[in-house]
């Protein structure tokens, strides 16, 4: 149906009151909610007002982050403690109030995020005057513990998307900093175990974004595809390392999860997949090319099999792109 179509037939629908506005807004939504892989943003349509807000979240986080910095040795501690962790808990208070008016809800959010992005360095501050070292994987793994233990309980609660983001967020902390934690200097983990663990989080951020792309939280998806693939493929190049010390196995697989990336981006309507899918099958290109044939006269022969190829992929991007309508 053309658009022009689809806007008459709205206009006899509601000539004959056979829907209201109401459910004619929420059958949009409902519509809209389906396709949600295209890289939705964290809440509606932002305007320029509610990225106004949480810009200046950020930036009171950085104020309040360089003011300790700065001053961290003329500060006292209890000077510390109220000037982060007593931020912290002064702007979620402030953004619990100011969400239980849903004209205010933007706000509210804006001023959880202070809160959650605060946090952290207020227990670091705790845990720093205990004397425990607060670089260990340790003490990261109580501080993110516990951030996330706060996030998760607040959405319990309240069930906003912002509380959805930070946990998965502070969840992704706690799993890398628990995980060096349990292996230490360990050398049977000396084997890309930073690269795999990237691997694992990334398919699960993908699975994650695909369980909420059918619910209320399909906002998220978009956030969720987009650092998922780029965690999941940029793992995997990376496994399959540079002569002579490559890993034959994931140099061979790549190609094919690079191209299995593109056609689900079909599947599921996101443009991050295509993109990225794209991306990393060109910088694979160029990787194996530099690996295998820079030397002999084979090398300007595979300089233009390599362009040729470069060019292949893009129109595949381009034709993906319009065919289905992952502009």
């Amino acid at each position: 149906m053309e658009k022009h179509e689809a806007v008459q037939y709205i206009k006899e629908v509601a000539a004959q009151k056979i829907l209201t506005k109401e459910e004619a807004v929420a059958a949009y939504d409902e519509g809209a909610g389906t396709g949600a892989g295209n890289d939705i943003v964290l809440t509606k349509k932002l305007g320029i007002a509610e990225i106004l807000y949480y810009i200046g979240g950020g930036i009171v986080f950085l104020g309040i982050a360089i003011l300790v910095e700065q001053n961290w040795s003329t500060l006292s501690f209890p000077t510390r403690l109220i000037a982060t962790l007593g931020a912290a808990i002064g702007a979620y208070i402030i953004g619990f109030i100011f969400s239980r008016e849903e004209k205010f809800e933007t706000i509210g959010s804006a001023f959880y995020l202070i809160s959650a992005l605060v946090l952290p360095i207020g227990l670091y501050v705790i845990f720093d005057n205990a004397g425990f070292d607060t670089a260990s994987a340790g003490v990261q793994s109580f501080i993110s513990g516990i951030a996330l233990a706060l996030f998760l309980l607040s959405y319990v609660v309240q069930r906003k998307n912002i509380f959805t983001l930070f946990s998965i967020i502070f969840g992704t902390w706690f799993f890398f900093a628990l995980t060096n934690f349990m292996v230490g200097s360990n050398p049977l983990f000396d084997w890309n175990f930073f690269e795999y663990r990237v691997l694992v989080v990334g398919l699960s951020y993908l699975l994650i974004g695909y369980a909420f792309s059918k619910t209320e939280k399909a906002p998220l998806s978009g956030f969720l595809y987009s650092f998922g693939i780029l965690g999941f493929l940029g793992a995997a190049l990376a496994l399959g390392g540079w002569s002579p010390s490559q890993n034959v196995f994931w140099e061979l697989i790549f190609p094919g999860l690079a191209l299995a990336t593109l056609f689900v981006s079909v599947y599921l309507k996101a443009k991050s997949f295509l993109t990225f899918g794209a991306l990393f099958l060109m910088g694979y290109i160029l990787k194996i090319t530099a690996e295998y044939f820079t030397s002999g006269l084979g090398w300007p022969l595979s300089l233009v099999l390599a362009g040729l190829m470069l060019i292949a992929v893009g129109y595949l991007y381009v034709f993906l792109r319009k065919k289905y309508s992952l502009a």
